[in-house]
């Protein structure tokens, strides 16, 4: 039985097709062979292994689920690390497409010890449509915790499932400081 944590996890098992045999071509010239020997896949999985944590996998994985918008995930998360937004891109298709990455960032994500699972799931991004709920609370209300629960228990389906009324409480007071709500020039 598998752990049910939430996880992009490629099928390990890959069907067989049958084909016709692939003949060699009689002598392989020798810069093609040394071509093919420096493009080896394993020493690119290797390297990427110590510099991608399985946090950081948890945290890319959830933030893009959340925004859809790797650019948005490169300028808003604060990974273990400073990643460019090619290393962000080329990790996310990794996680997708190489079954060797996503194997084994799948093993290492399900090691994570459930606190930090909880704190890297606190730290996600907010999405457009819950901060569009949020901007519809006026700047001149004064909103209690009460007022952000109600919002957490109407819109269930469009909040991320970890949120708190705390946590949008603190979201909400930092669109109010930037002039993002509905009732602000």
């Amino acid at each position: 039985p598998e752990d049910p944590s939430p996880c992009l996890c490629v099928p390990t098992q890959v069907s067989k097709s049958v084909s016709a045999p692939v003949v060699p071509s009689p002598v392989p010239t020798p810069g093609l062979a040394k071509r093919m020997k420096k493009s080896k896949q394993p020493l690119q999985v290797t390297k990427d292994l110590g510099r991608w944590k399985p946090a950081d996998d948890l945290l890319l994985i959830n933030a893009v689920l959340q925004t859809n918008d790797l650019t948005s995930v490169h300028l808003g998360v604060k990974f273990s690390c400073r990643f460019t937004l090619r290393e962000i891109q080329e990790r996310w298709y990794a996680l997708l497409y190489d079954p060797i990455i996503s194997k084994l960032a799948c093993q290492a994500m399900r090691q994570l010890h459930p606190e930090a699972i909880a704190a890297i799931q606190s730290k996600v991004l907010f999405s457009k449509a819950e901060e569009q709920l949020l901007t519809k609370v006026g700047s001149t209300s004064q909103p209690t915790l009460d007022t952000f629960q109600e919002l957490l228990q109407k819109h269930p389906d469009v909040f991320y499932p970890s949120r708190t009324a705390k946590a949008l409480q603190l979201h909400w007071q930092l669109m109010k400081q930037y002039f993002l709500l509905d009732d602000q020039t």
